[in-house]
């Protein structure tokens, strides 16, 4: 019996690369089998959640578009009971979390390897009633993910968060903030934090790759302290550049469960699209929450 692919391609991502593969994409997928379904839309809530209340049972649904398209579709299946198989062709400006698990090269290239790719658990994390695929983060550049200009990031990509980024650098201002995790209580005064499951944080951040396991139950937390002194500064930037966490600068550990307490409402940012602020954060792990293929 063959089976049933939902392609969910988002036309207001990034560039849209896929757009004169398309055609060829959809082969690769209906050359192996598959019932194919093509939806071209940017509600991607709206769109699984049309599907999977109708009669067809799907067993893999697909998405092109960039990393904010993959936490749409990600956000519309964890709260299921039952959800199908997923996977993802990057689009996006960044696509840091498609670069994270070894995404890369052409559409079509992405397609094929789907097709001949095997399913592995994926975490995702729930930021209290919301849901992220890969990061949570907080304070400088956080804004930049959201505040760039589309046409900007089409052209420049990374580097158009990191010229957007550099216009938050004198405005920074310190969050305090309390943290608790496992029975730890951390507190402190931060530039920037984030609750991660990728090895590319921003284009900006590297993790490594051996510390990073997508289906651990674990994320991997880093918090930078506001520094006091330029050599502060200094040791922050050796520190992230070494991937050696210099913990007088910078609180590194790994979590499946933690509660923000920030003492104001600061925005935060979910795979790289606002997230409204709140006085009390509960950032947890849903361990094994989906398959995807890849």
């Amino acid at each position: 019996m063959k089976k049933h692919l939902l392609f969910i391609v988002n036309p207001k991502s990034g560039k849209v690369k896929i757009k004169d593969s398309l055609l060829e994409v959809c082969q690769i997928f209906c050359q192996a089998d598959y019932i194919l379904t093509l939806n071209v839309t940017q509600y991607i809530n709206e769109a699984i959640d049309e599907a999977l209340s109708g009669d067809i049972r799907y067993d893999l649904i697909i998405c092109c578009g960039g990393d904010g398209t993959f936490n749409s579709m990600v956000s519309a299946l964890v709260p299921r009971e039952n959800h199908p198989a997923i996977s993802y062709i990057p689009s996006g400006s960044t696509n840091d979390f498609a670069r994270s698990i070894g995404l890369s090269g052409t559409s079509v290239d992405i397609a094929r390897e789907i097709m001949t790719g095997s399913p592995r658990c994926l975490d995702i994390g729930a930021f209290n009633h919301l849901y992220f695929s890969y990061i949570a983060s907080f304070g400088a550049f956080t804004e930049t993910s959201y505040n760039t200009p589309q046409s900007l990031k089409n052209k420049l990509g990374h580097l158009a968060y990191l010229l957007e980024g550099m216009k938050d650098l004198s405005a920074i201002e310190p969050c305090g903030m309390k943290i608790v995790h496992d029975d730890i209580t951390l507190e402190g005064n931060y530039i920037w934090g984030a609750v991660c499951n990728s090895t590319s944080i921003g284009g900006m951040i590297r993790l490594n790759k051996d510390l990073v396991d997508y289906n651990d139950g674990l994320f991997e937390v880093i918090l930078i302290k506001a520094p006091k002194t330029l050599f502060d500064l200094t040791k922050i930037v050796v520190s992230i550049n070494t991937q050696d966490y210099d913990p007088d600068v910078i609180d590194f550990f790994q979590a499946g469960d933690l509660i923000f307490y920030p003492e104001t409402e600061i925005p935060w940012t979910l795979d790289g699209e606002y997230a409204p602020g709140n006085t009390e954060i509960h950032i947890k792990n849903i361990h094994n929450a989906l398959q995807i293929i890849v």
